[in-house]
């Protein structure tokens, strides 16, 4: 009996065998059907949302439809809502911030990657082992895979434009407080307040919009509670009225002093929490600093780094290095809080030097002999006070030196941009206002000094390209954006020498040139390919009490979204061949237009908020 068995058994496995080949078999073709139909289409049951459904569609038909529902959610803008005690706000954001008077200015809050997400969902089921793919084909009957859209939001500056909206309906918790009322100095009792949310309702925005959902955003209010208590603070306020007592104090540096009154001190104090609910006497270091910026600006002083130029084919040194002095106001302002806690009545101050980089005597040991590379960019059509300040940003730069192997940093060069370093302003609209911007056409020396380093051919470490297409830097692709503090422009000096730098204005063209010591590497820069081209779509109006009633004003010409591409290969004596590809992606950009209408006068203002809240009410 057991023979009969085993013979039955032996019998039966090589007809398992044949099922499971066959199988195997209808499987593998099936999947190798599978992968040849889906070839150049995506795969079954992707979704980008449950509007666009990809299954089946090329990547060029993906692509277009994902740009519509974009195109929508740009046009809507970004409503958001917030209502408190103290009343109700709303504000609808675009995605956009538009300079006008510079389109350096102008920059996406909002960025969606189109490409990026179209490639996410491309690649769903195109694994690198096949298992894995058989696998996904599998997985593909019974389960939807739904890709979420990439997109970038600019947090710190949206939210500094929400700020500027609601911060009219927050109430912040008032702490006990230090303050003089009468002339006396009193403790004032906390109070409660509210605040709103913005973090939270960002972090719902950046979710709906992955999810290609743009619904209207409730800004959340949080109570907050005072920490620094009445009762736990009289033994500080003790402290602060013995401090007071011994004022004016002195702030000495060198045979120059100032005093310090004791109406600047009672304006620091600042109670602070400290362990076991102690409260103790403690200063603002924010309101210090202030304070101590007027004294610098009397104490600070410029290093004067060594400068070079070119005379008679060769270098030589045009401008003599000078120390330099600086107000160290962070140590200063520690020194000043002991000190005062201290009862001490005279403080020094506390000046650093600053060494300039010194040079050798012998100029020729720099290698600075002969020009090494050219970039230029024109700026034709340009404002008066971006024009003024490209020749600032210009001759901040002139007669620079970088030494051999050091990461050139252009926003660090440049320093900071502002009133007080020669800079003039642009207006920039933010949400529903118009401010003063500072860095107008500094993105001129950013494209002017990326062109140097491409025709160089020197390594460029760190590039961004605007969001759009500007016309100061055409061709595309060639370009270069700086914000202070980022992006930034970097690049690598490998040519074994010192890299001089000379920047020039000729009317209205930009010219930078590097001069040092040829290796003998040879760049060849292939012209911009331009593609992808799509419309800007239609135009914007932006509503402004800035224009007279029934006008209108075009404040940004429209541009073409498109990618661009351009390939630079250096060719170094020893044979090697370095090749870069440099791509760049620029968003469509709409025209835009100012509508002049009317100011809401209080009482306009007040109907409209009685009929909101009867509305609310029915």
């Amino acid at each position: 009996m057991a023979s009969k068995k085993s013979l039955i058994k032996s019998k039966a496995l090589p007809r398992i065998m044949v099922y499971l080949s066959m199988i195997l078999l209808l499987i593998g073709g099936y999947f190798f059907a599978w992968q040849k139909i889906y070839a150049s289409s995506f795969y079954p049951r992707v979704y980008c949302s449950s509007e666009l459904k990809l299954e089946g569609l090329s990547w060029e038909e993906g692509e277009s439809l994902l740009k519509i529902l974009v195109k929508k959610m740009q046009k809507q803008g970004f409503f958001f809502k917030a209502s408190t005690d103290l009343g109700q706000k709303e504000i609808l954001l675009k995605s956009e911030l538009i300079g006008l008077t510079d389109p350096d200015l102008s920059r996406r809050l909002v960025s969606f990657d189109v490409n990026k997400t179209i490639k996410n969902a491309f690649e769903i089921g195109r694994q690198d082992k096949i298992w894995g793919r058989i696998k996904d084909m599998v997985v593909s009957f019974f389960q939807d895979r739904e890709v979420e859209l990439v997109v970038e939001i600019d947090k710190e500056e949206m939210i500094q434009s929400l700020k500027k909206t609601f911060s009219e309906i927050e109430k912040p918790p008032q702490q006990t407080q230090i303050s003089v009322v009468n002339g006396e100095l009193v403790l004032t009792s906390e109070e409660a307040g509210f605040i709103l949310d913005y973090q939270t309702a960002l972090q719902e925005l950046e979710t709906n919009l992955k999810n290609f959902k743009n619904q209207e955003i409730i800004i959340p209010v949080i109570l907050k509670e005072p920490e620094i208590k009445f009762s736990e603070s009289e033994n500080a306020f003790k402290k602060a009225k013995e401090l007071i007592a011994l004022a004016p104090y002195s702030l000495v540096y060198k045979d120059n002093q100032w005093e310090l009154p004791a109406e600047k001190i009672i304006s620091w104090f600042e109670l602070q929490k400290g362990g076991l609910r102690r409260v103790y006497l403690g200063f603002n270091r924010e309101k210090i600093h202030q304070f101590l910026q007027e004294i610098a600006l009397e104490i600070n002083l410029e290093p004067v780094e060594p400068r070079l130029k070119i005379e008679d084919g060769r270098a030589v040194e045009f401008q003599v290095a000078a120390d330099g002095l600086i107000l160290n106001q962070e140590k200063t302002s520690q020194l000043i809080a002991q000190a005062l806690l201290n009862n001490q009545q005279e403080i020094d101050l506390i000046v650093d030097k600053i060494n300039p980089t010194p040079l050798p005597q012998d100029f020729d040991s720099l290698g600075i002999k002969e020009l090494v590379g050219v970039g230029d960019s024109n700026f034709s059509g340009s404002p008066s006070n971006r024009r003024h300040n490209i020749r600032i940003g210009a001759e901040k730069l002139n007669g620079l030196l970088i030494k051999p192997d050091e990461e050139f940093s252009l926003v660090e060069a440049i320093g900071k941009i502002n009133k007080e370093t020669g800079f003039l302003p642009e207006l920039v609209i933010k949400g529903d206002r118009t401010v003063p911007e500072y860095g107008g056409g500094l993105c001129q020396i950013g494209t002017t000094m990326f062109r140097l380093a491409i025709n160089a051919g020197l390594p460029v470490t760190e590039r961004a390209p605007h969001s759009y297409r500007v016309v100061y830097y055409e061709p595309a692709g060639t370009d270069a954006t700086i914000y202070i503090p980022h992006p930034d422009l970097r690049l690598v000096n490998d040519t074994g020498h010192h890299l001089l730098l000379q920047t020039e204005i000729q009317r209205d063209d930009l010219i930078f040139r590097f001069y040092g010591t040829s290796d003998g590497r040879k760049v060849v820069t292939s012209p911009p390919q331009i593609y992808n081209i799509t419309d800007p779509g239609p135009p914007q109006y932006i509503e402004t009490t800035e224009i007279p009633p029934g006008t209108r004003k075009k404040i940004e010409s429209s541009h073409k979204g498109a990618d661009a591409k351009f390939k630079n290969t250096i060719t170094f004596p020893n044979g090697i061949v370095r090749e870069e590809i440099w791509q760049s992606h620029y968003s469509p950009w709409p025209e835009v237009w100012w509508v002049g209408i009317e100011e809401e006068s209080e009482e306009t203002i007040a109907e409209e908020k009685k009929l909101e809240e009867e509305e609310e009410i029915n």
